[in-house]
């Protein structure tokens, strides 16, 4: 498949810059993954998309995106925890690829990843963390209230405000996964475990 959205087609190309700039901000250098094609006539993943946008959109995108990498946002772990839960139930290799790294950054273990990709819990987590991995599915799937035995659940091991930053983490990420998916499938980034 070829791609969907070149940059040289994009309304803003300045949305490139923006992307990259934002990038090495919250990744503090290089981010750990590929978000350029090697002929540098697109961009990647989610990125493709996002730079049919304004460079302003863009921009506000990465306040929100950085928010999550911040000390404001969830504990470094549980938002990689989350962003597995998703991965999980979602079809979105490309995230997976970029998350692998990162995940491995806080801690993760190949193993862990691995399980959770699988949808299982991964072992060896706090009892906050098993939770920050659970919410990653069932925040991406719900479709109605939460329920009270969940929430009860969650507020038994984890703070309101950590698990509102997780949510933020997951509905940010959900935006992300839609932007990778409307790309169109690309399962070059799929890695058999």
């Amino acid at each position: 498949m070829g791609p969907r959205f070149l940059i040289q087609e994009a309304p803003d190309v300045a949305a490139k810059e923006v992307v990259e700039d934002a990038l090495q901000s919250m990744h503090g250098g290089n981010p750990p993954f590929k978000w350029v094609e090697e002929d540098g006539r697109s961009l990647i993943g989610c990125y493709a998309t996002l730079s049919y946008t304004t460079a302003p959109w863009t921009r506000q995108f990465f306040e929100l995106a950085k928010l999550c990498y911040s000390p404001v946002g969830a504990k470094p772990r549980n938002r990689e925890l989350a962003i597995l839960g998703l991965s999980s139930v979602l079809d979105v290799p490309y995230v997976v690829y970029c998350h692998r790294g990162v995940a491995a950054k806080v801690g993760l273990t190949a193993e862990q990843y691995t399980d959770g990709l699988a949808g299982q819990v991964p072992k060896d987590l706090t009892e906050e963390e098993s939770m920050a991995y659970r919410l990653g599915c069932i925040l991406t799937t719900l479709n109605g209230p939460l329920d009270d035995a969940t929430w009860q659940e969650v507020t038994s091991v984890m703070e309101k405000s950590e698990f509102v930053a997780i949510l933020h983490t997951v509905a940010g990420y959900r935006w992300v996964s839609l932007l990778e998916q409307v790309n169109g499938e690309d399962h070059r980034w799929a890695k058999s475990d």
